[in-house]
C-alpha cells in the first residue's frame, strides 16, 4: 500500500527565518539527541540481568515508543531548509551531522565550487536519512560519508558496516530521498547485503539547483579542496588535509 504521507517536494522555496529557526530546533537538534538517547536506552536493556525481564520489557517498549517518535518528528522537519546550511555552509553541517552521531562518523568532501540550494538540502537530508537509519537499525561501528565531484555530477556516498539487510520499502523516510533527488534529474541506489553492510549512493546534476543561463555550467572551476574530518561521537574532532588516500581509520567505539 503505498504511503498516505505527503512527499515534500524538492522545488519547495527557501524557508522564513521562523521555518529556519523551527528546523535548527527539530531537525539539527533534537532528533539527533533522541536518537542517542534510544542508543543509550539499548545498552542500558542489554545489561539488564535475566531475573529483571519486566525491566528489560519496559526498557524495550520505551525504545519502540521513542524511535517512533523519531519518525513523525522526521517528517514534520522534511521540507524545511536547514538553518545549519545557511549559517556554515554544506561541509560544515555535515560535519556538524557527524559530530551528534552515536557512532564515529567520517565525512571527506571534495568539492571546489558553488552548489545551488536544492542540491545542497537534498544532499544534507540525504546523509541525515542515512546516518539516522544506520544508528537505529544496523548497529555499526564506523559510518564513511563521502562527496565529491566528476564533471559535471555531484556524487554523495554514504556507507556503514553494520548488518545490512536495508529495505527501503519499509520507511518513508528512503522513498522521500529518493523523490527529492529524482527531482533534481538524479538517481538514488540502496545496496544492502545482509551481514555485509549498507551503501547508499546518489548521483546529482551540479547545476540542478542554480538559477540562471548555462553559463553557470561552464564556470572555470577550482582544483577540488580535500577534507577529511574524523569525528567521535560526543568528544573533540580532529581534521587533516591532503591528497585522497591520507588520513587513518575510524576506531570503533570503546
Amino acid at each position: 500500500m503505498p504511503s498516505s504521507r505527503p512527499r515534500a517536494p524538492a522545488s519547495s522555496p527557501p524557508a522564513t527565518r521562523p521555518w529556519r529557526r523551527l528546523e535548527r530546533d527539530l531537525h539539527d537538534g533534537v532528533q539527533q539527541r533522541l536518537i542517542a538517547l534510544g542508543v543509550e536506552l539499548r545498552l542500558a536493556e542489554s545489561d539488564v540481568l535475566p531475573a529483571d525481564e519486566c525491566l528489560r520489557e519496559r526498557l524495550s517498549q520505551a525504545v519502540q515508543s521513542l524511535m517512533s517518535i523519531v519518525d513523525d518528528l522526521r517528517e514534520i522537519a522534511r521540507g524545511i531548509h536547514p538553518a545549519i546550511l545557511s549559517r556554515g555552509g554544506l561541509e560544515a553541517a555535515l560535519n556538524t551531522l557527524a559530530r551528534r552521531s552515536a557512532v564515529p562518523v567520517t565525512v571527506t568532501v571534495e568539492v571546489g565550487r558553488k552548489l545551488g540550494d536544492r542540491v545542497e538540502v537534498t544532499v544534507y537530508y540525504s546523509v541525515c536519512e542515512a546516518l539516522t537509519n544506520a544508528v537505529k537499525h544496523a548497529n555499526p561501528s564506523r559510518i564513511q560519508v563521502d562527496l565529491r565531484t566528476e564533471g559535471a555530477v555531484l556524487r554523495l556516498s554514504v556507507r556503514d558496516d553494520g548488518a545490512g539487510g536495508a529495505d527501503p520499502a519499509r520507511g518513508t523516510g528512503l522513498i522521500g530521498l529518493r523523490d527529492r533527488v529524482e527531482a533534481l534529474g538524479g538517481s538514488m541506489c540502496l545496496t544492502s547485503p545482509p551481514g555485509r553492510g549498507t551503501t547508499f549512493t546518489a548521483s546529482i546534476p551540479i547545476d540542478a539547483g542554480l538559477s540562471g543561463s548555462s553559463g553557470a555550467a561552464s564556470a572555470v572551476r577550482r582544483r577540488p579542496a580535500v577534507r577529511r574530518r574524523r569525528v567521535r561521537a560526543g568528544g573533540r574532532s580532529t581534521a587533516r588535509s591532503g591528497r585522497r588516500g591520507e588520513g587513518g581509520r575510524v576506531p570503533p567505539p570503546r
